[in-house]
């Protein structure tokens, strides 16, 4: 995967589910090899440790989701391009032991890159779906992002023919479509008083 580098927003909801799942993935080559490859998770276990809204949660889930990676050419060579589907369901525990569920489908696209000089490029990336949605313990819906998501980013491909390399810096990000979810000011009164406690 070249880089599906992730805003707030998705650092948060489900960067863990691509870092966990994509990076383990076996990649299937397409009947073209050396321009796409295909590959595809199903049921796909992870975990993670994080704070949010200053309470530790322990986030345990699965995600399943197909994608390709296909090569840039020319001035591209060394760009690799993601367009993954998936959905995900996750259940984040607070050390008092109450927890609530979080889901999401996504559609991420990495649609451009202009070259910036070495191996570096500015990547623009879109997220469309529904990525984040917020269930308490007995599965009453709280809070639903929607919309799409538009992220430009610089990355460092380290020029070989290998998909990967080292995130530079995100440079801009604009929504469209309600996402509650995505600030603390809107997420964090809902999630702290399903959290905090004995």
């Amino acid at each position: 995967m070249e880089a599906l580098v992730l805003t707030k927003s998705t650092r948060r909801f489900f960067g863990v589910v691509l870092a966990a799942v994509v990076s383990g993935l076996a990649v299937v080559p397409a009947a073209n090899a050396t321009m796409l490859e295909q590959f595809r998770f199903v049921d796909d276990p992870y975990a993670f440790d994080e704070t949010v809204c200053g309470i530790d949660v322990h986030g345990e889930g699965t995600a399943t989701g197909a994608g390709r990676t296909r090569t840039g050419k020319g001035k591209l060579a060394s760009a690799f391009f993601v367009h993954v589907n998936f959905a995900y369901s996750e259940t984040w525990t607070a050390d008092n032991g109450r927890f609530v569920t979080v889901t999401g489908k996504s559609n991420n696209n990495e649609v451009k890159a202009v070259p910036l000089g070495d191996n570096v490029f500015r990547f623009t990336d879109t997220q469309a779906g529904q990525p984040f949605t917020l269930y308490d313990s007995e599965g009453n819906l709280l809070l639903s992002d929607r919309g799409l998501i538009r992220f430009t980013f610089d990355f460092d491909t380290l020029g070989d023919a290998e998909p990967g390399g080292e995130f530079v810096q995100e440079v801009d990000l604009s929504l469209r479509g309600p996402h509650p979810g995505f600030e603390d000011e809107t997420l964090c009164p809902v999630l702290v008083p399903l959290l905090a406690g004995p």
